[in-house]
Parts: C-alpha cells; sequence; structure tokens
C-alpha cells in the first residue's frame, strides 16, 4: 500500500517533540510560504562612539586600504561594507541622541520631542507572531534603549545574560505555564475593555488627544495580536540548546565580556529562531575597563582632546570590541542554513550615534553593515560635509528584509552604492 509522503510543519515538529537540539532553518520543516531561510536583522549601537581615524579607510570603492579597526576583522572584508559621510540630520549633540540612533527623530534636546519608531520594531512589524520574540532588545548595562514604539515610547532592554538565556531556553513547570496563560488572557480581557473605553471618548476629543488615542490605540493592537501570539507560544516548548547557562558577569566594567555574552545570546536566539529581530546597546562606562594597556576610565578616554596617549588607551578598547565583532560574525558565517550561512539571511549593523564621542558630535558616524545577502567589500563614501541621511541606509535594510516602503524618518529613497 503506497502513500504520499507528507513532511511535518515546523509547528507540528515542535508540538509533538517534548524537546528539541537548536535547529537551523530546515527546508522541510519550513512554514507554509517560506521557501527560503527566513531574513534577520541586528542593530547595535556603540554608545561611546569608535574613534574615527582608526575606523574610516581613505579611500573610497572596493580597492580601499583597510583601517585600523577594519584590520581586526580580518579575511571577513567581503562580508560588509563599510559608510563614511553618513549621520542623521538635525540631531544635535551628547549623548541624548543615542536614543534617536535607530529612529533618526530630529533634535532630542528640544522640549516639546517626541521620539518615532525605530528599525528594529518596523522590522519586527513585518515578522509579526512567526517566532516567540517578535525583538530582542539588549544591552550591555542596566539602562538605555534602541528600540522604540510607534508612539515614540521606549521599550526596557534586557542586560542580564542568565535572565535573557532563561526567557528564550528554560521551560517553567506546568503550574507556571497555567498561571502565564491565564495571566495573557487576563490581559487581552483588560485591553478589550480599553478599546471600548476610547471608542466611547473619541467624539468628544479634540483633533489633537485624538491623534494621541489613535497612536495608542495602535500600540493596544499590537500588544493584543502579540497577547494572541503570546497565549500558544507559552503552550510550545522551548528549544533546548547545548551552551549552558551564562553567568552574569560581576565586573560591570568588563565591557568586553558583557557584548560577547550578549552576542552569544544572539546568535543562539537567532540560530534557534526564537527571533529574527534583535538590537543591542554597547554602553561605555566611568569606569576603568580591565583591559592590558588601559589605566583609565572609558569615559574619560572618549574626551581624548587629541591627546595621544588617551587615544592609544582607546584604541585598545575599540580594538577589543571589534574583535568581539569579528566573533560574532564568524559565529554568523559557521552556522551553515539552507544553501549559504546565518549569516548571508542576517543584516548586522554596527554603528555609533557619535561620530566625534571627544565633543559629542553627531556628524560622520562610524557605520559598517554587515551580511544580509548584500554584494559586500566596500567602502561607500559619502560627503562628510553634507552627509547622507543614515536613515537612507535604514530603507535600504527594511527593503531587503521584506517591507515595501522608501521612506523611514528622516531618509526617503535607499543609499547610493549598496547593492
Amino acid at each position: 500500500m503506497s502513500s504520499t509522503f507528507q513532511p511535518p510543519s515546523r509547528r507540528q515538529f515542535i508540538r509533538t517533540g517534548s524537546a528539541f537540539l537548536a535547529l537551523p532553518w530546515l527546508e522541510g520543516l519550513a512554514v507554509a510560504g517560506e521557501a527560503a531561510p527566513p531574513r534577520r536583522m541586528v542593530c547595535v549601537c556603540t554608545g561611546f562612539g569608535l574613534y574615527g581615524p582608526s575606523f574610516f579607510p581613505e579611500k573610497a570603492g572596493k580597492d580601499y586600504e583597510a583601517s585600523d579597526y577594519l584590520k581586526v576583522l580580518g579575511d571577513l572584508r567581503d562580508q560588509y561594507s563599510v559608510f563614511s559621510g553618513i549621520s542623521h540630520p538635525e540631531m544635535g549633540g551628547d549623548h541624548a541622541s543615542e536614543a534617536c540612533f535607530l529612529t533618526s527623530a530630529k533634535q532630542p534636546h528640544s522640549s516639546n520631542f517626541r521620539n518615532s519608531i525605530s528599525l528594529d520594531t518596523v522590522a519586527a512589524k513585518h515578522v509579526g507572531t512567526a517566532t516567540r520574540f517578535p525583538q530582542l532588545t539588549l544591552s550591555t548595562h542596566d539602562s538605555g534603549t534602541l528600540t522604540f514604539t510607534s508612539s515614540g515610547a521606549g521599550v526596557p532592554s534586557l542586560h542580564r545574560p542568565s535572565e535573557i538565556f532563561a526567557r528564550l531556553f528554560l521551560a517553567g513547570n506546568q503550574g507556571a505555564i497555567n498561571a502565564e496563560v491565564a495571566r495573557l488572557k487576563k490581559g487581552q480581557s483588560v485591553l478589550d475593555r480599553m478599546g471600548e473605553r476610547f471608542a466611547s471618548l473619541k467624539p468628544k476629543l479634540s483633533a489633537q488627544d485624538q491623534q494621541q488615542v489613535a497612536d495608542y490605540t495602535e500600540a493596544v493592537r499590537d500588544m493584543e495580536k502579540q497577547l494572541k501570539a503570546d497565549e500558544e507560544w507559552v503552550v510550545r516548548p522551548k528549544p533546548v540548546v547545548k551552551d549552558p547557562a551564562p553567568m552574569d558577569t560581576v565586573d560591570r566594567a568588563d565591557i568586553v565580556a558583557r557584548t560577547r555574552m550578549l552576542f552569544n545570546l544572539t546568535r543562539l536566539a537567532l540560530q534557534t529562531d526564537s527571533t529574527r529581530v534583535v538590537s543591542i546597546t554597547i554602553r561605555g562606562m566611568d569606569l576603568k575597563p580591565p583591559i592590558e594597556g588601559v589605566t583609565e576610565d572609558h569615559h574619560g578616554l572618549t574626551h581624548h582632546g587629541r591627546n595621544p596617549a588617551k587615544i592609544s588607551q582607546l584604541q585598545l578598547v575599540e580594538r577589543a570590541e571589534m574583535a568581539v565583532f569579528r566573533d560574532f560574525l564568524l559565529a554568523l558565517q559557521g552556522a551553515k542554513e539552507g544553501n549559504g550561512t546565518l549569516l548571508d539571511q542576517t543584516q548586522v549593523l554596527i554603528g555609533s550615534n557619535l561620530g566625534d564621542a571627544s565633543g559629542h558630535g553627531t556628524n560622520n558616524l562610524p557605520i559598517l553593515l554587515a551580511g544580509g545577502g548584500f554584494k559586500h567589500g566596500q567602502h561607500v563614501a559619502g560627503d562628510r560635509k553634507n552627509n547622507t541621511p543614515l536613515a537612507k541606509l535604514f530603507v535600504s535594510m527594511l527593503q531587503r528584509f521584506g517591507v515595501e516602503t522608501d521612506k523611514f524618518g528622516s531618509g526617503t529613497g535607499t543609499i547610493a552604492g549598496l547593492s
């Protein structure tokens, strides 16, 4: 007796197995309509900048000579593009610009400033409920976020590696699962009542208030969708990985170890398809990092005032950061997926909201984009006096991610020179 073989869906596979090892994307388990590995996006901001003379190549195009920091990336040259002459217009200086790194909202110092939606949130909306976590927002320390909702509200970041690992991979007991389902159902009923209340209020509100309510109800609708997805995801087994649960780093000054942990967790989250969108804030500290040859605090070194001794120590810190980033790219490149690698499907943006950290300048930002299926291996050089809007690169990234748009924030159209 013959029968036609029907490969199981990924959902069926997950539901029938009590546990499974970290699986790559598999064509036989792909959801309907997903004929190729899913696309991912990782956005990284180094809040204390990257020293420009050590980051930017001199020559544009493919034949540039690698700068000091790019040499740290070794043989990965064909896997990334480096950008110069690029920034967010009308940003203003100081560390407040960090909140606008993925939004491009203007003048964060103004009294009536209101942030806007961030790049990672737009990408996460496109993913929807296809993964357990639409996006992850991580930070090396317990403050700061790159992620902002449609209404400009900041999404708190996770910074404890043990907590992040537990959310991704540790299953609760049946009692905990039942309690979580009850909590989600309660949350849904609250949202239903809120929706009815806003509907009754709308005719009585001014145009400005109606816009505020519209922004808020949009966020409520997004939350409703996520609550429904959460209710389904909470009863499914979490992936089991071979990696041990990480220990939280005690030394707050060890920015390199903290960053490495977040990168490792990000790789696991992507590889198990627990999420497809991650943002990471690498926060500097007013502390001396435990790096040989460094005798001053990180923040003080960024305000070097062109002092060669301070610059030399700052380069030691930032080379260490670039080395951790290199290892992350190599890990993604080493993870096979379909006919390619995880890096082929993952856009990895790294840069800073500060172009000149010493003077808190926000022009000529250090920006590098790796992976994601772009044709890399080049220095895309813009005008260093009349910068290209960084948000144009974000439009290119969103389009490659599958979002149909030609505008994001302050950018209209895609970045020239990237294909």
